[in-house]
């Protein structure tokens, strides 16, 4: 995960690289982070785009596909969830 945010992740994949069943992988990280697995990765993904906000004068639809999220208006939405500020807001807080 933190290697890749970019790409698309399966529950399954990753449950089959620790030799586990996806519902067993899922319980055992949750416990672990507090995070479902999905909720975890998302937060990867958002943690990147501040660092891309931050430190590159992309746009939101670059750095959107940049984190393997092809749509802005979804980034957008997750980067809101998330951070409370539109990924424009977050980016004009910072002059």
């Amino acid at each position: 995960m933190l290697e890749n945010p970019n790409r698309k992740l399966h529950i399954d994949d990753l449950a089959k690289e620790l030799n586990l069943f996806s519902s067993h992988f899922s319980r055992l990280f949750t416990k672990r982070t507090g995070h479902s697995p999905m909720d975890y990765f998302i937060q990867l993904k958002i943690q990147t785009a501040c660092k891309l906000i931050d430190t590159t004068d992309w746009s939101i639809a670059k750095i959107s596909t940049e984190i393997g999220l092809n749509s802005p208006f979804y980034f957008s939405r997750l980067f809101r969830k998330y951070m409370n500020m539109s990924p424009r807001a977050y980016r004009k807080r910072q002059s």
